[in-house]
């Protein structure tokens, strides 16, 4: 039977034993009484002739009743409990899943060697569970084997920027009881952390620099790139880098030198044959801003036709001239984008992405009156509309299904009308169908200002000229053609595929220093909703078929986890509390019997100390 010892201060008692020792080794002086015979000398107890001094011990009952004594007092002092055999002891550990914890790895896993197996306390076994701080990532473990614990640890990576632990914590603070032990572990303090975690800290201040950050610009034709290097330490540092080619050359290395605490940038020409290469700096104790992969950008453009009347040929002149990313064709089959002037003649609206603008022939002099309100929508968020003026004009019929974006009054200024383009189109009435049903291809977006802005003050408003950017973007992240941009590890993406059966799969691969890949994964639909670039820094690139559809080289950019200065070591971790222990274990059952047996010493004693 395991028994736990829950008062350790009961040992203090034991310091009775050479107590009750020493006093027994004091004797008390003989007393001198005149007899007329000597028979009675042998019957008598040897005594110290010269009074009380330490002398011989002698043997004798109180001597051993008082010994059991304290023994007894002893063992209810230290309060020992019996384990359950069934009781268990939970601890469920959140790892901080930020970059920096991998510079710590080895101190991570010394730390949780040393201090696991403690935690079982008094219960029979230890049931353990380990989470990231990201509450979307699975439980890295469950079981009750710290070794086996420690090596899901050593295999884990923790690549992620700067997470809240909170979501992770009371997720973790869910899965064991209320007596169960809570640890929060990370490289850097904190003052107060919830749920009752208790903290445990593996870092130490180190230094490190690296890159924050990239931009481009054109000079004279060609591509310059330019990339920022941070010092994250208090005192000057020179860092050497090279630039590494797509075909795995490697250029002359040269040195920034970068001010405490400061910025340096660092720029040179993109190859003109190459669309990859990647800046190399000097590695230090965080690698993972250490490397900058490139591509040559290739944003999408929107092909753009305008079929107005004269009147707004200088609003489409400057459309062209002015919005990025715009390539003006011939004729409207080849549009992602057309810019339409409505008036009621017109038979019949053209069925693909457009802006559509009233044409108002007859010149009112009244304005419209009643408040201006802005509905809920990502295209007219957080836009101010109240300065608008906007004179009585023909009106474009709406349908139910159009939503409005703009009201003044009871008349709808802007509305965003959004429909269904089919791949095999329903035939009209009278037409024989096809067998096949009609399959949605994509989804189809007009932009209508049902008003005339010629006769209105909108285009000297800001927020008219943010909401045709923001709808020609979304247009543009919604066309499916190929794209390369540079990201950052972990950033969400927006990758527009083909619909419907011919659509081909999606796939993402992911490639090495060198270029050859490295990972190659179906995504799935589902997948599509959540997609991200890889959280360590590289080249990857989405195909759908035979179809580049996007191509980037992901960098590391979050300063907050490349500083590693304020990184501390702290241990927080307490024993476990009362409560645990009244549930993991049981009392002595004999403790009265030990109260009574000390009690019938304690009389025997005094008693056979009287008789003396």
């Amino acid at each position: 039977m395991n028994l736990v010892i829950t008062n350790p201060a009961g040992y203090w008692a034991l310091l009775g034993i050479p107590a009750v020792i020493l006093i027994h080794f004091l004797q008390r002086q003989a007393k001198v009484l005149p007899i007329s015979t000597l028979f009675l000398l042998a019957q008598t107890h040897r005594e110290s002739v010269s009074g009380r001094r330490f002398d011989r011990i002698t043997n004798s009952i109180p001597l051993w009743l008082q010994l059991i004594l304290v023994l007894l007092l002893t063992w209810l002092l230290l309060e020992p409990r019996s384990v359950r055999p069934a009781s268990v002891q939970q601890v469920a550990v959140v790892l901080d899943s930020s970059a920096s914890m991998g510079v710590f790895r080895e101190r991570l896993h010394e730390a949780l060697s040393a201090r696991l197996p403690g935690l079982r306390g008094t219960a029979a076994r230890l049931e353990l569970f380990i989470f990231e701080s990201d509450p979307g990532k699975p439980t890295i473990f469950a079981g009750g084997e710290v070794e086996a614990a420690l090596a899901a640890v050593a295999a884990w990576s923790p690549v992620a920027g700067a997470i809240d632990p909170t979501h992770a914590l009371r997720l973790a603070r869910s899965r064991i009881n209320r007596e169960g032990i809570l640890i929060y572990v990370s490289d850097t303090p904190l003052e107060t952390i919830p749920f009752d975690a208790q903290l445990l800290t593996i870092g130490e201040a180190r230094t490190n620099c690296g890159f924050t950050g990239v931009a481009f610009e054109q000079r004279d034709g060609e591509l310059f790139w330019k990339a920022v290097v941070r010092n994250y330490s208090d005192q000057a540092r020179t860092r050497r880098w090279r630039t590494v080619f797509e075909d795995g050359s490697t250029g002359e290395a040269r040195s920034v030198e970068i001010a405490g605490s400061g910025l340096a940038t660092i720029t040179s020409a993109f190859p003109t044959r190459g669309t990859r290469l990647r800046i190399v700096l000097d590695g230090d104790d965080f690698p993972l801003d250490d490397e900058l992969p490139l591509v040559r950008p290739a944003p999408k453009t929107l092909r753009f036709w305008s079929n107005v009347s004269p009147k707004f040929a200088t609003l489409s002149k400057r459309f062209e001239e002015s919005f990025p990313r715009i390539e003006p064709v011939g004729t409207s089959s080849e549009a992602d984008l057309t810019f339409i002037s409505y008036d009621p003649l017109m038979p019949e609206l053209p069925a693909g992405d457009s802006m559509i603008f009233v044409d108002e022939t007859t010149r009112s002099r009244k304005y419209l009156r009643g408040g201006i309100v802005a509905g809920k929508h990502p295209l007219v968020d957080g836009l101010n509309w109240q300065s608008l003026l906007v004179r009585e004009s023909i009106q474009l019929e709406l349908n139910e299904s159009d939503e409005v974006l703009l009201w003044q009054g009871p008349r709808p200024l802007i509305a965003l009308r959004t429909s269904a383009r089919f791949e095999n189109p329903p035939r009209p009435d009278g037409e024989e169908e096809t067998s096949a049903p009609p399959v949605p291809i994509r989804r189809v977006r007009q932009l209508i200002m049902n008003f005339d802005p010629t006769l209105s003050n909108a285009f000297k408003l800001p927020a008219t000229v943010v909401l045709l950017h923001r709808f020609c973007d979304d247009l543009r992240n919604r066309k499916v053609a190929p794209e390369a941009r540079n990201t950052e590890t972990g950033q969400a993406l927006e990758i527009a595929t083909h619909t419907g059966p011919p659509a081909g799969p999606v796939r993402f691969t992911t490639f090495g220093p060198g270029g050859e890949p490295s990972g190659d994964r179906l995504i799935t639909s589902d997948l599509r909703r959540d997609l991200r670039a890889p959280v360590t820094p590289g080249f990857f690139q989405i195909t759908q078929g035979e179809q580049l559809l996007f191509e980037s080289g992901a960098h590391f950019a979050d300063t907050r986890e490349a500083d590693l200065r304020n990184c501390a070591a702290v241990d927080r971790i307490s024993a476990s509390s009362g409560q645990a222990v009244e549930r993991n274990t049981r009392e002595d059952r004999l403790w009265r019997v030990w109260t009574l047996l000390g009690l019938t010493a304690l009389l025997l004693a005094w008693h056979y100390t009287k008789n003396q």
